[in-house]
């Protein structure tokens, strides 16, 4: 290869490995919970393998929106460890056999990227606090922690459960977001969702650091009522 061309083949590899791996939110396959062994804090989680050899020992899946390491694979299984903290920040405690999670792969590099960047670390626990049938698609509202709205901004994205989505509405802590007919037939939320259960929530990791870089300067102030502050200030003769 000359100096300055670009090559006629170029391979990437996944996200993985040493750093971290990234997802883009959207689900490949669902599968269903074997079992979930305790010991101690920490779980083990084995689930049905619809990758089939297409996937390794050491390779990282989001499960549910979760970036686990695979620790054990065989043709019909797919086995990972849960950490302590995992289980903490997560719902990965409350899987019981037979009950269906997304699955999505690391991100190849040079992939399209149809979702947002994921990176597989769930923030907090939400609860769905109601649901709505409009057409052939449901309108879900997710009640979150307090101390996260101001990672929300109206139109933003938002992985839930793995699923990248985005917020239609926003009121207080409770985001609203539609899933579309396609979106029910890829994932769990076809077959399970209703009122009261827990879901992952991973904020959108730009927004995350656009947080950071501005509290100092904001005082922990969500960026959407700066600007109205600033707006009305401005408008003052």
């Amino acid at each position: 290869m000359q100096t300055g061309t670009v090559p006629d083949i170029v391979t990437f590899a996944p996200l993985t490995g040493e750093g971290d791996p990234m997802f883009t939110g959207i689900v490949e396959k669902t599968t269903t919970v074997v079992r979930l062994t305790a010991s101690g804090a920490e779980r083990t989680l084995t689930i049905v393998n619809p990758f089939g050899s297409e996937v390794r020992r050491g390779d990282s899946i989001a499960v549910d929106g979760v970036c686990l390491t695979v620790a054990e694979q065989s043709a019909k299984h797919l086995t990972f460890f849960v950490s302590a903290e995992t289980v903490k920040k997560t719902r990965a405690a409350s899987y019981r056999p037979g009950q269906t999670v997304n699955l999505e792969r690391a991100l190849v590099l040079g992939g399209r990227l149809d979702g947002h960047l994921v990176t597989g670390h769930v923030d907090t626990v939400g609860r769905i606090a109601a649901t709505r049938k409009i057409g052939d698609g449901i309108e879900a509202v997710i009640h979150v922690p307090p101390q996260f709205k101001k990672l929300l901004v109206e139109h933003g994205s938002l992985a839930v459960n793995g699923v990248s989505l985005t917020i239609a509405r926003l009121e207080d802590d409770r985001v609203t977001v539609s899933l579309v007919p396609e979106t029910l037939r890829r994932t769990s939320f076809g077959t399970a969702l209703s009122v009261g259960d827990t879901v992952n929530v991973e904020f959108d990791i730009i927004g995350k650091y656009v947080a950071r870089f501005l509290a100092p300067r904001t005082g922990g102030e969500p960026l959407r009522v700066l600007l109205a502050q600033w707006q009305e200030k401005g408008r003052q003769p």
